[in-house]
């Protein structure tokens, strides 16, 4: 790992930066319950798990707003299995923050599960997070024109 103290920010890894306490919810769980979550853990996203904490898929708080709001769905009644993104793409605890940045935009996504050599979920990391710790890494997130970025 890593010294905070003795590397630029973008050569941290992501485990240096990463939120631990992971906001989860179950695939049978409802859009509010979800929701509801994001909100008392001030977070844009919770991550689907099963019983064992596989990494099923990841709700966004975007996702609530397309999938469920401008659908016309109840969010009372609308199962998280029903709108998550499935089999997210993930990225190992000992990634780069810039490696990282750079799969976020290539990715198109805002949040990105972190997981151990093993695959088990051992945190999340957000382009806030990025931006908060490494400002110079805002380029690769958000604007790099003529590859598929911008804002």
């Amino acid at each position: 790992m890593v010294s905070s103290e003795s590397a630029p920010p973008e050569e941290l890894s992501v485990s240096d930066v990463m939120t631990v306490n992971v906001v989860t919810v179950r695939p049978d769980e409802t859009a509010v319950e979800a929701a509801r979550k994001m909100a008392e853990n001030d977070v844009g996203s919770v991550v689907v798990v099963d019983e064992k904490g596989t990494i099923l898929g990841i709700v966004t708080e975007g996702d609530i707003v397309r999938r469920v709001v401008a659908r016309g769905l109840d969010p009372s009644k609308t199962r998280v299995e029903d709108i998550m993104t499935r089999n997210p793409v993930t990225i190992y605890e000992d990634a780069t923050l810039a490696a990282a940045a750079e799969y976020m935009r290539e990715k198109g996504i805002g949040h990105l599960p972190v997981v151990n050599e093993h695959g088990r979920l051992v945190g999340i990391i957000s382009r806030s997070d990025i931006v908060r710790i490494a400002p110079g890494l805002i380029e690769i997130l958000y604007l790099r024109e003529g590859r598929g970025g911008g804002l």
